[in-house]
């Protein structure tokens, strides 16, 4: 059997990109009952969308990876619902260089309003010319005798009054003395770094015992000027009742690929008129399911008695199986005549569509046990004479020149006719 997989790309429909070179919509060909097929999944993790099911109980949870390519001429801009990335960048021959990072929230900043940032629930608690306090939504009761912790930080009680209605603590954070307030019943009080809010509920006297009761919240201040407190790497530029703005502070830190949130992005293309950006996303997601359920992409959720089974094209999915976006298997269809590009994988012991390629006389080159040789691979590059689309044969003597070939596809690959390659103690080198 083998594994044809027909990508769907969210941008460029018809594009893909391995190293410098440019593919048109290509099918990928492997045997699924040899290594090879784990060789093609590698191609897959770098050119597809994915999603990875995890079944819990009633509970499905996605974990899920977007593949974007994006042309830019001098600004990339990626719209996450409420939040939008600003790249701006110029080019330096066959290098980019970053100009400016912004990072824009759009919100509801008013007092008692809930927010969501990084997936979590606030409340605007506070909000002034300069500066707002968040506060964590639900919080979290804490009982003691005493002291608790929460997060990296540990608060002491110290000193309570005779009605108790007032106590004093001390407040550590990674183990240094940050902070020493009166707190008063029913009040809630910020730390001086406006990172933990801190209400104190009741106090009950036992004899010679306390017993406190505390609310709890991680608490969020964000102010102008000053660091982003979910990411460092930016500045808080402006705050407005509808928006914050965060800049990057240290563009000279980065090279190629940019790392912000939960998004990759890096230049994959670098022609005359514009940039070609590959994007990924990662996320997750969690799904209740009661009845039926639509979790997106074409999978679906179904529950029939205790038990929760997936489908994906009408195929059940096993807890923990990773499927990619827009793939197929495709048993005796006659794949070369699709006006694809064409990727086969392993040598024609193990791939049907390149034995019929050496049988018809299209493959010149006859690949062995003892050619290219051991641990030697090749990639060519051949002319398809059934569509419009080329094909690509990425083969070696054995698993480790048919390893040797895929990785050098995707990272040394420049649309050569023929590339020689050979595994070298466990890195890839052109011959």
């Amino acid at each position: 059997m083998y594994k044809v997989i027909i990508p769907i790309f969210l941008i460029f429909g018809i594009i893909s990109t391995i190293s410098g070179y440019m593919l048109s919509d290509p099918i990928i060909v492997a045997n699924k009952s040899t290594p090879d097929y784990e060789m093609a999944k590698i191609l897959m993790e770098n050119l597809y969308s994915s999603r990875e099911v995890i079944i819990e109980g009633d509970n499905v949870s996605l974990i899920a990876k977007d593949i974007y390519y994006i042309p830019a001429a001098n600004k990339l801009t990626l719209n996450d619902g409420n939040k939008d990335i600003i790249v701006e960048f110029s080019k330096i021959g066959n290098s980019v260089k970053y100009e400016d990072i912004e990072c824009i929230e759009h919100l509801n900043l008013k007092k008692g309003e809930e927010i969501k940032l990084f997936n979590r629930s606030y409340i605007v608690d506070d909000i002034s010319s300069d500066e707002v306090i968040l506060k964590e939504k639900d919080g979290k009761e804490v009982i003691t005798n005493e002291s608790f912790t929460y997060d990296n930080y540990k608060v002491v009680v110290d000193l309570v009054s005779a009605d108790l209605n007032m106590i004093v603590v001390d407040i550590y954070k990674d183990g240094r003395d940050i902070d020493r307030p009166k707190i008063k019943k029913g009040e809630l009080y910020y730390t001086k770094d406006g990172d933990l809010g801190i209400e104190y509920i009741n106090c009950t006297k036992e004899g010679k015992s306390y017993k406190f009761t505390f609310k709890v919240f991680s608490t969020l201040k964000l102010k102008e000027g000053q660091p982003y407190p979910l990411d460092s790497r930016f500045i808080v530029r402006e705050v407005r009742d509808d928006e914050i703005k965060l800049e990057y502070k240290d563009l000279s830190r980065i090279k190629n690929e940019i790392d912000l949130f939960n998004y990759s992005i890096a230049p994959e293309k670098i022609l005359d008129d514009y940039v070609l950006f590959k994007v990924i996303k990662r996320y997750s997601k969690t799904y209740k399911v009661e009845n039926e359920c639509y979790l997106g992409s074409g999978i679906y959720a179904l529950k029939s008695g205790d038990k929760v089974d997936v489908y994906y094209k009408g195929r059940k999915l096993k807890n923990k199986e990773k499927i990619y976006l827009g793939s197929s298997e495709i048993v005796g269809s006659n794949i070369l005549k699709e006006n694809r590009d064409i990727v086969l994988i392993g040598g024609p012991t193990v791939n049907k569509i390149l034995r019929e390629l050496e049988k018809s006389g299209v493959l010149k080159i006859n690949i062995t046990d003892s050619y290219p040789g051991k641990r030697k691979g090749l990639i060519l590059k051949l002319k398809n004479p059934y569509s419009n689309g080329n094909i690509y044969i990425l083969a070696g003597s054995d698993r480790w020149g048919t390893m040797a070939s895929v990785l050098a596809f995707l990272s040394k690959y420049n649309g050569e006719n023929k590339l020689e390659v050979e595994w070298i103690n466990g890195s890839v080198k052109i011959t």
